[in-house]
């Protein structure tokens, strides 16, 4: 792989052990119990939990309604049709998230509490805050303040999607603090941490860029507010190379493989193809990361499947490329191009057209050499040149453009898409909304069967696929 794989991920046994292993998850068990686990499995735990939620189920049905990829069988079919059901987004809530990782950093929280490990407590909190903020922008109003209590309450009410937001910021300021303050000689952070392998630095340039992203959520509620929070996270010391990247490269062992590889070899791996929208686009502008993105067709062509339409004859279309799809592919949480997309977009909303420039170009660069390992010379003259006068005259759909195809399969696009409306994408044909593509996920099936008054209140009596978050306002 091209990409810069500066971790290493755990061995085959011990990824076993983290996936299936650990009892310590369940949302019904005493959480005092917890004691008995490690602090460091339960960090261990956690990430590795996250990256196969979101890089799993969430960036699957995600990229179907992005078309990035095209759903032609069962259950992505049905997604990309938007017969987005209840059961299909319970899935990833009940295994990955409530009862998965953010279970397991509330118990790390407060285990690392008790234990003064205060770099393994500040890296919980930065987790978690990337775990709220993702939550929140699928389902809007979430549990958490009431949330992880095991057996003493198991109907936690659920806060609003402001107020996580709000969480969210609290979260990675704490956690900063956290990464600043010495802790028991008994819990240095190291090689449990399979994201930054214990580099406190990273972590805090992490968080930062994690406080920009959630502030431009908020960009159609606050433009010139957000783009101001924006830089300010920024300044305050970001993630500024393809090295410093938060990501978890996974291993060349199909038992350590990364969420995509496994999806595709598993029963339903027939059940996605590339996006025709997304190929299309890529071979307009001559792409080089078309090649490591996608693979060709029995033809030596590249060929996406339209949206909503079975994908048949397999042969004619293209699959998902060696980048995604070896074993050995990467699950980013926030990348060093994802930052700089977001300071240009800050930029541009203030009016400061240079800036917005240079940083557009330096993210398309930085996106170039993680996937392929060089920025091809043409390809930048052509499409990662922008200055001043050229990005006010129409650069910003060109930003957001380039930014859907540098965050490939990343979650953040159904965010970013929703915040803008670029790149316009047909809504699929057939489908069951009256052609309006689905804005958020429902409720999970099990959350609205046991805890049905909280999700009624949340929901103001029932959420649609096709209703908007809180800051995604018409």
């Amino acid at each position: 792989m091209k990409f810069q794989k500066h971790i290493v991920i755990l061995a085959a046994a011990a990824v076993l052990f983290m996936l299936v292993g650990c009892d310590i998850s369940s949302t019904n068990d005493d959480p005092n119990r917890a004691t008995t686990a490690r602090t460091q499995n339960l960090l261990t735990h956690a990430q590795v939990n996250l990256a196969y939620g979101f890089g799993g189920d969430i960036s699957q049905y995600n990229s179907v309604l992005m078309q990035h990829m095209a759903g032609t069988e069962r259950i992505h079919l049905d997604v990309s049709r938007y017969n987005f059901s209840s059961g299909i987004a319970g899935s990833v809530w009940d295994r990955n998230l409530y009862s998965g990782g953010m279970n397991d950093l509330s118990l790390l929280i407060s285990q690392a509490t008790e234990e003064s490990a205060y770099h393994h407590r500040g890296v919980a909190k930065i987790l978690m805050a990337y775990a709220l903020g993702q939550t929140s922008s699928l389902w809007n109003n979430i549990p958490y303040t009431e949330a992880f209590q095991g057996s003493s309450n198991t109907r936690p009410a659920y806060d609003s999607g402001e107020q996580i937001y709000e969480i969210v910021q609290q979260l990675l300021q704490d956690g900063i603090e956290d990464l600043g303050r010495t802790p028991s000689q008994r819990f240095i952070l190291g090689n449990e941490d399979v994201i930054y392998r214990g580099n406190l630095q990273n972590w805090a340039l992490a968080a930062r860029s994690l406080s920009a992203r959630y502030h431009n959520h908020l960009s159609k509620v606050d433009p010139q507010g957000s783009a101001n929070a924006v830089l300010t996270a920024l300044n305050g010391g970001a993630i500024s190379s393809n090295d410093e990247s938060m990501r978890i490269a996974f291993g060349g062992e199909s038992s350590e493989a990364n969420p995509w590889h496994n999806y595709q070899t598993s029963a339903f791996g027939t059940n996605t193809m590339m996006g025709e929208f997304y190929v299309d686009l890529l071979l307009s502008i001559d792409d080089p990361r078309l090649p490591f993105f996608a693979s060709t067709n029995s033809a030596g062509e590249y060929v996406g499947q339209s949206a909503g339409t079975p994908g048949t004859p397999r042969e004619n279309f293209s699959e998902l490329g060696s980048y995604y799809a070896s074993t050995d592919g990467p699950f980013n949480f926030i990348t060093y191009s994802e930052v700089e997309f977001i300071r240009a977009e800050a930029h541009y909303r203030l009016g400061q057209y240079g800036d917005a420039a240079e940083a557009m170009n330096n993210a398309i660069i930085a996106s170039l050499e993680d996937v392929t390992g060089e920025a091809d010379a043409a390809y930048v003259a052509a499409q990662a040149s922008e200055d001043a006068a050229s990005m006010q005259a129409g650069g910003f759909e060109r930003l957001m453009t380039h930014k859907y195809v540098a965050l490939f399969l990343e979650p953040e696009v159904f965010s970013d898409w929703r915040r803008t409306g670029i790149p316009e994408l047909t809504p699929a044909n057939p489908n069951l909304t009256n052609d309006v593509i689905p804005r958020r996920w429902p409720y999970p099936a099990n959350e609205v069967a046991t805890n049905a008054a909280n999700v009624q209140a949340a929901s103001e009596g029932g959420a649609s696929i096709t209703d908007r978050v809180w800051w995604d306002v018409p």
